[in-house]
Protein backbone atom coordinates (compact mmCIF):
# COMPACT_ATOMS: atom_id res chain seq x y z
CA UNK A 1 0.00 0.00 0.00
CA UNK A 2 2.65 2.53 0.32
CA UNK A 3 5.86 3.39 -1.69
CA UNK A 4 8.53 5.69 -1.06
CA UNK A 5 6.90 8.83 -2.93
CA UNK A 6 3.55 8.43 -1.29
CA UNK A 7 2.25 7.22 2.31
CA UNK A 8 -1.01 5.11 2.52
CA UNK A 9 -4.26 6.74 3.71
CA UNK A 10 -4.56 7.11 7.29
CA UNK A 11 -7.11 7.48 9.61
CA UNK A 12 -9.75 4.84 8.98
CA UNK A 13 -11.27 4.27 12.46
CA UNK A 14 -14.16 1.00 13.26
CA UNK A 15 -17.40 2.46 14.39
CA UNK A 16 -17.34 2.54 17.91
CA UNK A 17 -21.28 1.12 18.12
CA UNK A 18 -21.45 -2.68 17.69
CA UNK A 19 -24.69 -2.34 15.85
CA UNK A 20 -22.98 -0.52 13.28
CA UNK A 21 -20.07 -1.67 12.64
CA UNK A 22 -20.34 -3.24 9.39
CA UNK A 23 -21.07 -0.35 7.06
CA UNK A 24 -20.10 2.42 9.05
CA UNK A 25 -16.80 1.23 8.60
CA UNK A 26 -17.46 1.50 4.64
CA UNK A 27 -18.83 4.65 5.42
CA UNK A 28 -15.67 5.96 6.92
CA UNK A 29 -13.69 5.33 3.76
CA UNK A 30 -15.28 8.54 2.30
CA UNK A 31 -14.00 10.63 5.20
CA UNK A 32 -10.98 9.18 5.03
CA UNK A 33 -9.81 10.08 2.10
CA UNK A 34 -9.52 13.71 3.40
CA UNK A 35 -6.51 12.18 5.43
CA UNK A 36 -4.54 11.22 2.50
CA UNK A 37 -1.54 13.39 1.77
CA UNK A 38 0.28 12.58 -1.26
CA UNK A 39 3.68 13.99 -2.15
CA UNK A 40 5.34 15.03 -5.26
CA UNK A 41 6.90 12.32 -5.98
CA UNK A 42 6.50 11.72 -9.88
CA UNK A 43 4.69 14.87 -10.35
CA UNK A 44 6.51 18.59 -10.01
CA UNK A 45 4.95 20.99 -7.73
CA UNK A 46 3.51 22.78 -10.94
CA UNK A 47 2.01 20.15 -12.36
CA UNK A 48 -0.12 19.54 -9.07
CA UNK A 49 -0.69 23.11 -8.94
CA UNK A 50 -2.73 23.04 -12.09
CA UNK A 51 -4.97 20.68 -10.57
CA UNK A 52 -5.10 21.88 -6.85
CA UNK A 53 -6.03 24.64 -4.95
CA UNK A 54 -5.44 26.77 -1.98
CA UNK A 55 -8.48 26.44 -0.02
CA UNK A 56 -10.55 23.36 0.30
CA UNK A 57 -14.27 22.96 -1.57
CA UNK A 58 -17.27 24.10 0.15
CA UNK A 59 -18.72 20.15 0.11
CA UNK A 60 -22.80 20.25 1.05
CA UNK A 61 -23.82 18.66 4.16
CA UNK A 62 -27.07 17.17 4.74
CA UNK A 63 -29.58 18.37 7.72
CA UNK A 64 -31.82 15.77 8.20
CA UNK A 65 -35.06 15.47 10.57
CA UNK A 66 -34.57 12.57 13.01
CA UNK A 67 -36.96 10.38 11.27
CA UNK A 68 -34.80 10.53 8.55
CA UNK A 69 -31.85 9.51 10.32
CA UNK A 70 -33.89 6.90 12.33
CA UNK A 71 -34.81 4.99 9.33
CA UNK A 72 -30.87 5.19 7.46
CA UNK A 73 -30.07 3.19 10.96
CA UNK A 74 -32.55 1.33 10.88
CA UNK A 75 -31.23 0.10 7.42
CA UNK A 76 -27.83 -0.02 8.52
CA UNK A 77 -28.69 -2.37 11.79
CA UNK A 78 -30.00 -4.88 9.12
CA UNK A 79 -27.41 -5.80 7.73
CA UNK A 80 -25.26 -6.20 11.40
CA UNK A 81 -28.40 -8.24 12.10
CA UNK A 82 -27.77 -10.71 9.34
CA UNK A 83 -24.30 -11.03 10.08
CA UNK A 84 -25.05 -11.99 13.57
CA UNK A 85 -27.81 -13.90 13.26
CA UNK A 86 -25.92 -16.30 10.05
CA UNK A 87 -28.59 -15.34 7.60
CA UNK A 88 -28.35 -14.62 3.55
CA UNK A 89 -29.69 -11.40 2.74
CA UNK A 90 -29.70 -8.49 0.12
CA UNK A 91 -29.54 -4.77 2.02
CA UNK A 92 -29.35 -1.70 -0.53
CA UNK A 93 -28.01 1.36 0.11
CA UNK A 94 -28.67 4.81 -1.87
CA UNK A 95 -26.53 7.90 -2.40
CA UNK A 96 -29.15 9.75 0.31
CA UNK A 97 -28.82 6.23 2.48
CA UNK A 98 -24.99 7.25 3.10
CA UNK A 99 -25.65 11.32 3.38
CA UNK A 100 -27.84 10.21 5.85
CA UNK A 101 -25.18 7.88 7.70
CA UNK A 102 -22.91 10.58 7.50
CA UNK A 103 -24.78 13.71 8.19
CA UNK A 104 -26.88 11.62 11.23
CA UNK A 105 -24.26 9.19 13.00
CA UNK A 106 -21.76 11.15 16.03
CA UNK A 107 -18.88 9.21 14.95
CA UNK A 108 -19.29 10.42 11.22
CA UNK A 109 -19.34 14.24 12.25
CA UNK A 110 -15.85 14.87 11.18
CA UNK A 111 -16.32 13.93 8.16
CA UNK A 112 -18.96 16.03 7.69
CA UNK A 113 -18.23 18.69 5.11
CA UNK A 114 -15.83 16.87 3.36
CA UNK A 115 -17.26 14.54 1.61
CA UNK A 116 -20.58 14.20 0.19
CA UNK A 117 -21.71 11.08 -1.65
CA UNK A 118 -23.75 12.60 -5.54
CA UNK A 119 -24.92 9.45 -6.46
CA UNK A 120 -24.47 5.42 -7.38
CA UNK A 121 -24.25 4.22 -10.59
CA UNK A 122 -23.05 1.03 -12.42
CA UNK A 123 -19.72 2.53 -13.05
CA UNK A 124 -19.54 3.05 -8.92
CA UNK A 125 -19.99 5.43 -6.23
CA UNK A 126 -19.38 9.14 -7.01
CA UNK A 127 -18.32 11.40 -4.43
CA UNK A 128 -17.33 14.65 -4.36
CA UNK A 129 -14.56 15.19 -1.87
CA UNK A 130 -11.96 17.66 -0.44
CA UNK A 131 -8.78 16.31 -0.11
CA UNK A 132 -5.17 17.50 1.16
CA UNK A 133 -2.58 17.19 -1.20
CA UNK A 134 0.78 17.84 0.17
CA UNK A 135 3.04 19.41 -2.79
CA UNK A 136 6.59 18.88 -1.06
CA UNK A 137 7.82 17.78 2.14
CA UNK A 138 6.97 20.79 4.08
CA UNK A 139 4.48 20.35 6.22
CA UNK A 140 2.79 23.31 5.38
CA UNK A 141 2.86 23.30 1.54
CA UNK A 142 -0.73 22.15 1.18
CA UNK A 143 -3.23 22.37 -1.70
CA UNK A 144 -6.48 20.74 -2.06
CA UNK A 145 -7.63 18.15 -4.40
CA UNK A 146 -11.30 19.34 -5.32
CA UNK A 147 -12.94 16.52 -6.84
CA UNK A 148 -15.28 14.07 -7.84
CA UNK A 149 -13.88 10.58 -7.48
CA UNK A 150 -15.60 7.59 -8.82
CA UNK A 151 -14.80 4.73 -6.33
CA UNK A 152 -15.79 1.23 -7.34
CA UNK A 153 -16.07 -1.24 -4.38
CA UNK A 154 -14.31 -4.69 -4.07
CA UNK A 155 -14.53 -7.29 -1.85
CA UNK A 156 -11.45 -8.69 -1.54
CA UNK A 157 -10.20 -12.06 0.46
CA UNK A 158 -9.83 -10.49 3.71
CA UNK A 159 -11.69 -6.90 3.61
CA UNK A 160 -13.25 -4.18 1.12
CA UNK A 161 -11.98 -1.85 -1.09
CA UNK A 162 -12.69 0.96 -3.39
CA UNK A 163 -11.00 0.91 -6.59
CA UNK A 164 -10.63 4.11 -8.12
CA UNK A 165 -11.95 4.37 -11.47
CA UNK A 166 -11.96 8.37 -12.36
CA UNK A 167 -11.02 11.88 -10.49
CA UNK A 168 -12.50 14.94 -11.89
CA UNK A 169 -10.90 17.95 -10.25
CA UNK A 170 -12.67 21.10 -10.07
CA UNK A 171 -10.11 22.97 -12.23
CA UNK A 172 -7.51 21.26 -14.60
CA UNK A 173 -6.91 18.05 -15.50
CA UNK A 174 -5.17 15.05 -13.70
CA UNK A 175 -2.97 13.22 -15.53
CA UNK A 176 -3.93 9.60 -16.37
CA UNK A 177 -0.83 8.36 -14.38
CA UNK A 178 -1.41 10.10 -11.54
CA UNK A 179 -5.03 8.32 -11.43
CA UNK A 180 -3.58 4.91 -12.28
CA UNK A 181 -1.64 5.02 -9.65
CA UNK A 182 -4.63 5.22 -6.66
CA UNK A 183 -5.97 2.25 -8.43
CA UNK A 184 -2.49 0.39 -8.24
CA UNK A 185 -1.92 0.99 -4.77
CA UNK A 186 -4.97 -0.01 -3.55
CA UNK A 187 -5.24 3.41 -1.68
CA UNK A 188 -9.08 3.30 -0.21
CA UNK A 189 -8.81 -0.76 1.17
CA UNK A 190 -10.11 -1.11 4.38
CA UNK A 191 -7.55 -2.01 7.27
CA UNK A 192 -7.71 -5.94 7.46
CA UNK A 193 -7.18 -6.09 11.29
CA UNK A 194 -10.25 -3.76 12.12
CA UNK A 195 -12.14 -5.68 14.24
CA UNK A 196 -15.22 -4.48 12.29
CA UNK A 197 -13.87 -6.05 9.14
CA UNK A 198 -11.67 -9.10 10.72
CA UNK A 199 -14.89 -10.50 12.78
CA UNK A 200 -17.28 -9.92 9.90
CA UNK A 201 -15.96 -9.98 6.80
CA UNK A 202 -17.03 -14.15 6.01
CA UNK A 203 -20.27 -13.17 6.54
CA UNK A 204 -20.29 -10.65 3.62
CA UNK A 205 -20.76 -12.81 0.10
CA UNK A 206 -20.44 -9.21 -1.82
CA UNK A 207 -20.22 -5.76 -2.07
CA UNK A 208 -21.11 -3.33 -5.10
CA UNK A 209 -23.08 -0.86 -7.40
CA UNK A 210 -26.22 -1.87 -8.96
CA UNK A 211 -28.09 0.95 -10.77
CA UNK A 212 -28.48 3.59 -7.92
CA UNK A 213 -27.50 1.62 -5.04
CA UNK A 214 -24.82 0.23 -3.27
CA UNK A 215 -25.33 -3.60 -2.60
CA UNK A 216 -24.17 -5.06 0.41
CA UNK A 217 -24.83 -8.87 0.68
CA UNK A 218 -24.13 -11.25 3.78
CA UNK A 219 -24.10 -15.42 3.62
CA UNK A 220 -24.24 -17.90 6.15
CA UNK A 221 -20.76 -18.65 6.92
CA UNK A 222 -19.66 -22.56 6.12
CA UNK A 223 -18.35 -24.48 9.03
CA UNK A 224 -14.76 -24.22 7.68
CA UNK A 225 -15.05 -20.30 7.76
CA UNK A 226 -16.37 -20.29 11.06
CA UNK A 227 -13.31 -21.97 12.68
Amino acid sequence: MSTGDTPPAAGLKSSPYPGCVILCTIVLVFGGLIVLYTTVGNYQKKEIATFTQEEPAQIKTLEPSPAEVAAAKAKLASVQTAVEEGKAGRILFSANDLNLLIAGLDELEDFRGQTYIERISPQGIVAMMAQPMRKGFIKKDIHYLNATFVLKPELRARTVAFKVIDIRPVVGEIPKQFIDSYAVLDFFRLDPELEAISGNIKSIAAIYTEGASLVVETQVPTAAEEE
